[in-house]
C-alpha cells in the first residue's frame, strides 16, 4: 500500500473544505482515494506454485497518483531505449523566467503548448543555419513542472541525437565535436523571443502585465552531453507517467505536517523539507495537469508522423533494424507475495464495492 496515497485520501476532505478544489483536483483526489479498493472492483487469484488465494484490487490509472504509473513507465522506457541511435545524445532544458510561473498556474495548456513548440522550434531554427549545423533535429520532449522540494517550476527537458538530417535528406549531417550540439546563445534568445510572442498572440491581457525586464534578462537554458542516451532516458522516463513525490522520499508524516527527502542541486547533498500539510497538499495539486495535456511530445523526424524521414536516418546511419514480437513486460501483478513466484492465475473477478470475503486474505 502507498502511504502517500492513503495520505491524500484522508486529507482530502478538510483540505478542500478549507481552501477549495478545482475540477481537475476534484478528479485527481477521488481517483487516489479509489485507487486499489473495493470501489474499482479487483480479481481473485490462486497461486499455482503454493496454491494459496490472494485478491488485488483494480489500479486507478491516474497520472497523479503516486501507486500507477509503473508499468507504462518501463514501456516508455524500453520504447525509446530500443530507438535510439549509434550517436552522441544530448539533454537540451529549458526554463522560463519566474515572472510566468503564475501565468502557466491560470492558463496551463496555453502555457504548456506554448513552452513545447517555443523551445523545439528555437532548437530547430539554430540547428537548421548552416554555421551551426546545417540540418533538422529529431526532438523528445517531456514537461517537467516540479522543483525538488514540489515548488513550481515549469520545464522542459529534450532528449536530442547528436547530429540531424539535411534538408534535402540526402545525408546525415553529424556534430562538429562530438560534445557540442549547437551555439547555446542563440537558442536562449530565439527561445525568449518566441515566447514573448506566442504569449502577445494567445493571451494579450497576460502578456500586457508581464514587466518588460522579463524579456530582456537571461533564460536558463542549459546544453548537456549524456552519452549514448540511455541515461537521459531513464532520467526522463521518471516524469512520464508519474508525478511529483513518490513514497521512496517520504520520511514522515501525519495530520499536521510531511518531511521528505530531496538532493539539493547546487551542492548534491541529500537534506529534508518540512512542510504542513496544507501547504504540502497545495504544493502537490498544482502539478496536477488538465486533461489532454501531454507531457511527452515529438518533434522533426522523431515525430510519429513523419516515419518515412526517421527511417531515412537510420539508413543513412546504417542501423539494424530488428523485427520483434509483441512487446512483453514482467507482469507483476502475477507475482505471489508469499512465495514470489510468477504463478497467480485469476479465479474469479470481484464487483466494484465490495470487499474480498474474509477467508480470500488468508
Amino acid at each position: 500500500m502507498s502511504e502517500l496515497a492513503e495520505w491524500l485520501g484522508a486529507q482530502a476532505p478538510g483540505y478542500a473544505d478549507r481552501h477549495g478544489l478545482s475540477p481537475v483536483q476534484r478528479r485527481a483526489l477521488a481517483a487516489i482515494a479509489r485507487c486499489r479498493t473495493p470501489e474499482l472492483g479487483g480479481r481473485v487469484y490462486r497461486c499455482g506454485h503454493c496454491e494459496r488465494t490472494n485478491f488485488a484490487y483494480y489500479s486507478c490509472h491516474h497520472r497523479a497518483c503516486p501507486r500507477c504509473g509503473g508499468n507504462r513507465t518501463a514501456a516508455w522506457t524500453a520504447r525509446q531505449t530500443e530507438r535510439l541511435l549509434p550517436v552522441p545524445y544530448f539533454m537540451v532544458t529549458f526554463t522560463v523566467s519566474a515572472a510566468l510561473r503564475p501565468v502557466f498556474l491560470r492558463e496551463p495548456k496555453v502555457m504548456v503548448d506554448l513552452l513545447f513548440n517555443a523551445a523545439a522550434g528555437a532548437l530547430q531554427e539554430v540547428a537548421a543555419m548552416p554555421r551551426q549545423l546545417g540540418a533538422q533535429l529529431g526532438l523528445i520532449g517531456v514537461l517537467h513542472t516540479w522543483g525538488r522540494q514540489m515548488q513550481h517550476h515549469p520545464h522542459v527537458h529534450f532528449i536530442v541525437p547528436g547530429g540531424g538530417l539535411h534538408e534535402d535528406g540526402s545525408k546525415w549531417c553529424h556534430t562538429k565535436k562530438p560534445d557540442w550540439l549547437v551555439s547555446e546563445k542563440p537558442v536562449e534568445a530565439r527561445f525568449r523571443h518566441r515566447m514573448e510572442e506566442g504569449l502577445r498572440a494567445a493571451l494579450p491581457s497576460e502578456h500586457a502585465e508581464i514587466t518588460s525586464s522579463c524579456w530582456r534578462q537571461k533564460w536558463v537554458v542549459n546544453f548537456a552531453h549524456v552519452g549514448r542516451g540511455q541515461s537521459a532516458i531513464k532520467y526522463l522516463a521518471r516524469y512520464v507517467c508519474r508525478t511529483a513525490i513518490s513514497d521512496g522520499r517520504i520520511v514522515a508524516m501525519n495530520n499536521e505536517s510531511v518531511r521528505f527527502g530531496y538532493r539539493d542541486s547546487k551542492t548534491g547533498e541529500r537534506n529534508q523539507c518540512q512542510l504542513s500539510a496544507d501547504e504540502f497538499m497545495r504544493r502537490y495539486l498544482q502539478h496536477v495537469l488538465p486533461a489532454g495535456l501531454h507531457r511527452v511530445r515529438y518533434f522533426g523526424w522523431e515525430h510519429p508522423a513523419a516515419y518515412r524521414r526517421r527511417r531515412r536516418v537510420e539508413t543513412l546511419l546504417a542501423v539494424v533494424i530488428v523485427v520483434r514480437g509483441p512487446e512483453v513486460l514482467t507482469q507483476w501483478h502475477l507475482r505471489c507475495p508469499h512465495c514470489e513466484a510468477f504463478a497467480l492465475v485469476c479465479i474469479k473477478s470481484l464487483p466494484r464495492a465490495r470487499a474480498p470475503p474474509e477467508r480470500w486474505a488468508a
